[in-house]
C-alpha cells in the first residue's frame, strides 16, 4: 500500500513518523512524508521520499514570538498565537504539497495539528488517520487537557470537574480555531467542522503513538482510538557517543542530563544558568544540551559539560536523573532509559504530560514560577533519595518490550485491510 505521512511542528513531532514510516517501509509498504523543508535531510537519511510544504523557516518562532509559551488562561493564549502566528500562515503551503500527494496514495496518516491534511483527504476521497503523540489531546472524563497543571483523578466529582473543564476549553477552542480552520475548508468548497482541536478526528482510526503504560487508556474512548505505543526514531549510523561525552562520563558519577528538547531551548531564558547553580550546590555531575552555544550556563563548572545536541536514545540510560521540559519525546527517551526525571513544564502537552510522570512515581514536578535554582535542588535531593529510581527502572523495562511501530503498522493494516507483505 501507498501511505503518506503528514506532520507538524518540532523533531519531536517528525520522529515518531521516520520511526513509523521505516517500519512501514519493512512491511513492504511505499511512504511519502509531507512536512517543512527543514526535514528533508533527516528525512532522506531515514530513507523516506519526502515533498517539502515549501514553508518559510520557523527557527527564530519561539524568540520572536514568547506569548508561545504562556500559560496564561490555561494555555489559550499559548494556542491562539500557535495557530494564528505559525500553523495557519503555512495552510496555502501545506496544501499545494499535500493535495497531489493525496492522490496519488491510500491512506493519510497525520498529525493532529496538521489541519489541512484532512481537508486534502476529502478532495481526493482518500481515508486518513489521525496521530496524537501524547494524551491530552482527545477528550475524556478520566483525563484532563494537556496545557492543563491539574491532576485528573478518576471519582464522581473529579470527573465532574474534568467534562467541565474539557467543555470550557472546548467552547473557546471553538470560538478561537474553528473560523480559521473553517475559512480555509471553505475556499475549499467544503462544509464547516464543529470543534477542529478536540473534535475533527477521524472517525475511521485515531492512533495513539505512547505508551498505555504512561498514560492508561480512558474508559469511555471509542474504539476508533487505538494505542500503539511510543515510536522511537535512533537516527542511522548513531551507534556511539562522541569521545568528548565518554571521557567525561568516565571522570565520575552518573550525571544529571539537563535538556529542554528541540522547542524550548530556542528561548530558555536563565533556565541553564539556574540548573548549572542547583547542581553546583549539590555537588553534582551535569550533561547540558544547550542548542546554541549562547545558552551555555553563565556559571558553568569543571563539573559540568555543555553540548549542542547528543543521541537521546545514547546519553540518557548513562544519566542519573533527567531535568527536562516534559516534551513528549524527550520524556519518552526518559522512561525508555529508565531514569527518573526532574519535569519542569512550560507550556502545549508538557503540564499534563508532567503530571502523569507525577502520578506513576517517576519525576518531581516544578511548576513555571518554581524553576529556579533553590526549587531545582530540592527536587533533584527528593528525586535521588526517594522511590523514584527503583519505579523509573521498573517502567522501563516496561517500555522496553513493547513495539510501537511494529503495533502501528499491525492496526494500520487491520484497519485497511491490508493483505500483502513481503
Amino acid at each position: 500500500m501507498r501511505w503518506l505521512l503528514v506532520s507538524w511542528g518540532s523533531h519531536g513531532d517528525l520522529h515518531p513518523f521516520l520511526s513509523l514510516g521505516q517500519a512501514l517501509m519493512a512491511r513492504g509498504h511505499e511512504v511519502t512524508l509531507v512536512g517543512h523543508p527543514d526535514w528533508r535531510v533527516e528525512t532522506g537519511i531515514a530513507g523516506l521520499r519526502f515533498v517539502s510544504t515549501g514553508e518559510p523557516p520557523r527557527d527564530t518562532f519561539i524568540r520572536d514570538h514568547p506569548e508561545v509559551m504562556s500559560m496564561k488562561w490555561g494555555g489559550l493564549i499559548s494556542l491562539h498565537t500557535l495557530v494564528n502566528r505559525a500553523i495557519a500562515p503555512g495552510f496555502d503551503h501545506v496544501m499545494e504539497a499535500l493535495l497531489p500527494e493525496a492522490r496519488a496514495h491510500d491512506v493519510m496518516v497525520a498529525h493532529h495539528f496538521a489541519f489541512p491534511a484532512p481537508i486534502a483527504a476529502e478532495l481526493a476521497r482518500i481515508p486518513w488517520v489521525t496521530v496524537s503523540l501524547a494524551p491530552g489531546i482527545v477528550p475524556s472524563a478520566f483525563s484532563l487537557p494537556g496545557p492543563n497543571f491539574g491532576r485528573a483523578g478518576n471519582g464522581l466529582i473529579a470527573r465532574l470537574r474534568n467534562r467541565l473543564v474539557w467543555s470550557a476549553g472546548k467552547r473557546i477552542t471553538r470560538v478561537m480555531v474553528d473560523p480559521v480552520v473553517n475559512r480555509f475548508r471553505a475556499r475549499h468548497g467544503l462544509g464547516p467542522v464543529r470543534d477542529a482541536v478536540f473534535g475533527a478526528h477521524s472517525g475511521v482510526l485515531n492512533l495513539q503513538l505512547y505508551s498505555e503504560h504512561f498514560a492508561p487508556r480512558p474508559p469511555d474512548w471509542s474504539s476508533s482510538i487505538r494505542y500503539a505505543g511510543f515510536c522511537f526514531y535512533d537516527p542511522p549510523g548513531t551507534t556511539a557517543l562522541s569521545p568528548e561525552v565518554e571521557e567525561f562520563l568516565a571522570q565520575g558519577e552518573p550525571p544529571v542530563l539537563v535538556t529542554l528538547g528541540s522547542t524550548v531551548v530556542q528561548n530558555p531564558g536563565v533556565f541553564f544558568s539556574v540548573a548549572a547553580e542547583a547542581l553546583n550546590a549539590l555537588d553534582l555531575r551535569g550533561i547540558f544540551l544547550v542548542g546554541l552555544s549562547a545558552n551555555c550556563p553563565v556559571r558553568p563548572s569543571g563539573t559540568i559539560l555543555s553540548l549542542p545536541y547528543a543521541p537521546y536514545g545514547l546519553l540518557m540510560p548513562r544519566a542519573r536523573s533527567v531535568i527536562h521540559q516534559c516534551g513528549v519525546g524527550t520524556l519518552s527517551h526518559a522512561l525508555r532509559a529508565g531514569v527518573p526525571s526532574v519535569a519542569c513544564p512550560f507550556a502545549f502537552d508538557q503540564p499534563n504530560n508532567a503530571r502523569r510522570l507525577e502520578g506513576l512515581g517517576v519525576a518531581e514536578v516544578l511548576l513555571r514560577q518554581q524553576h529556579t535554582a533553590l526549587h531545582m535542588g530540592r527536587a533533584l535531593r527528593r528525586l535521588h533519595s526517594g522511590d523514584a529510581p527503583a519505579s523509573a527502572r521498573r517502567l522501563g523495562e516496561l517500555i522496553r518490550a513493547e513495539n510501537g511501530p511494529g503495533r502501528a503498522c499491525e492496526i494500520l493494516e487491520e484497519v485497511f485491510r491490508y493483505n500483502g507483505g513481503l
